[in-house]
């Protein structure tokens, strides 16, 4: 259980994400195409069972109750027991893809709940049982409880200090004393320079 616990925890899901997206895509487009080829005789034998029972007026009106038997009638062959072999196993290469992306959730939801020190069971948890929904409310949780890092992007209690990497959340304007982002240069607020004092006379020297 530790093993996995740690695997989660040093996966990179945005190359999961990305090469799984690709594959789903692939998955999708040829099963379609297989699909349709492998039906290809039963599709043609309804769109020319359509085409004369509609000269008839067989899909008009009062006889859209005759549907029981309407293959036998119109001579739609039933597909053989390899096309059902092969259908059964695309879908199940389907239902395969879709579990991969619903655990795909739980397990991010772990990852990131365990770094920004929330509870690493429940969230998991509710990603398990409500995917998406699960995910969606743990981003608005962990934005109002949490910030994120600018240097090294981890999410954590707010605080003056990042936990892991030591860079300030807020840097204080020596003028006017508002608070600004690490990344500002100028003080929004009063225009006033946040560079350190030895940044400002290498650059002063510089020009």
């Amino acid at each position: 259980m530790k093993h996995w616990k740690e695997r989660i925890l040093q996966m990179k899901f945005g190359k999961l994400v990305k090469r799984l997206t690709i594959l789903s895509i692939c998955v999708v487009l040829l099963g379609g195409i297989l699909s349709v080829v492998l039906l290809q005789p039963q599709i043609s034998q309804i769109t020319s069972a359509a085409q004369q029972a509609d000269q008839m007026d067989g899909f008009r009106g009062e006889h859209f109750h005759d549907w029981d038997g309407w293959d036998d009638d119109h001579g739609i062959t039933e597909p053989s027991l390899p096309v059902k072999g092969a259908l059964l196993a695309i879908g199940a290469v389907f239902c395969a893809l879709f579990a991969v992306w619903w655990l795909l959730v739980p397990a991010w939801l772990y990852q990131a709940s365990k770094q920004a020190q929330m509870n690493a069971l429940l969230w998991p948890l509710l990603g398990l049982i409500w995917s998406l929904w699960g995910l969606l409310l743990f981003l608005v949780v962990r934005s109002l409880l949490r910030q994120q890092c600018s240097s090294c992007g981890i999410w954590q209690r707010k605080a003056s200090f990042c936990r892991t990497c030591g860079a300030k959340f807020h840097v204080t304007c020596p003028s006017c004393g508002t608070d600004c982002s690490p990344g500002d240069q100028y003080c929004g607020h009063c225009g006033s320079s946040l560079k350190p004092a030895e940044d400002s006379k290498t650059t002063n020297e510089t020009r």
